[in-house]
């Protein structure tokens, strides 16, 4: 489970509860929040990075800016990011994981 950890008034890092690795930032300002994380995490981390941008839009009416955010492509050569795509993303690597058993 991923905590968040002050640094300044705007700034957080996300750690894991059980390490001391730092999955990435969170920057705020008057305007807006912004995520800054590694392009090089395992699912399950890039999966907490998701789950972190889906609470913090439940319930605000928040636009959210995906395009940095690329992760791979689908079956269909669509592009994959953090919100768009997601969950068609996870259900082709999940099917393409089975194929590799």
């Amino acid at each position: 489970m991923p905590f968040l950890k002050k640094r300044t008034d705007c700034h957080y890092e996300i750690y894991l509860d059980n390490t001391d690795k730092v999955l990435g930032d969170v920057l705020i300002d008057n305007k807006r929040v912004m995520l800054e994380y590694s392009s090089e995490l395992l699912l399950e981390e890039y999966i907490i990075i998701h789950d972190i941008i889906s609470r913090l839009r439940e319930g605000n009416d928040v636009t959210v800016d995906d395009s940095k955010s690329f992760l791979g492509y689908l079956s269909n050569g669509e592009p994959a990011y953090m919100i768009t795509n997601w969950e068609p993303w996870i259900q082709y690597l999940q099917s393409s994981m089975k194929n590799c058993l």
